[in-house]
């Protein structure tokens, strides 16, 4: 069986957190996503450690890291970001206001590799910390980077496969 590569295009989609941490019920696309830029990273977490004279250890206890998931949206949608960010977006005017980039809600992410039977993700709740963007060589950017939350039944995040379509 050929080894199947989760690289190359992905989609990442998000939406609210649902009642008692279910994933959101509905998911929307954030965009157009930059070149290589979606990432899932774990950090390595505390490590706590006992040592006796002489600089043996005698106990030691790690707890678990930091897990997030940032990508980098090219020319973000202004009606996109309204639902995102605390602005106000006047379409006839082509204008979004924006009065903070602090995000309060919980929000689901789902990330989906471009090849069948590559591997995605999905994180039922996460904290979702927004960075708007510009430079020449870019353009408008925004990165999102989602830290992942424990839910209340323990679970991180859910590995799958993706799986073809289904014909009608």
């Amino acid at each position: 069986m050929p080894l199947i590569m989760s690289w190359s295009e992905c989609s990442v989609e998000i939406g609210k957190t649902g009642v008692a941490d279910a994933m959101a019920a509905t998911l929307v696309s954030v965009g157009v996503i930059e070149d290589k830029s979606t990432t899932m990273q774990t950090a390595a977490g505390e490590k706590l450690i006992k040592k006796k004279s002489g600089g043996k250890i005698v106990a030691m206890a790690e707890t678990e890291g930091e897990i997030t998931i940032t990508t980098k949206v090219v020319e973000p949608d202004f009606a996109f970001l309204a639902t995102l960010i605390p602005a106000t977006n006047d379409a006839t005017a082509e204008e979004l206001k924006v009065t903070s980039q602090l995000i309060e809600d919980n929000y689901s992410v789902k990330v989906t590799p471009k090849n069948i039977g590559g591997t995605g993700v999905r994180a039922r709740k996460t904290r979702v910390s927004y960075q708007d963007g510009y430079d020449e060589a870019n353009g408008h950017f925004a990165t999102l980077t989602f830290t992942i939350i424990e839910c209340a039944d323990n679970e991180l995040y859910t590995k799958f496969k993706k799986k073809a379509p289904v014909a009608p």
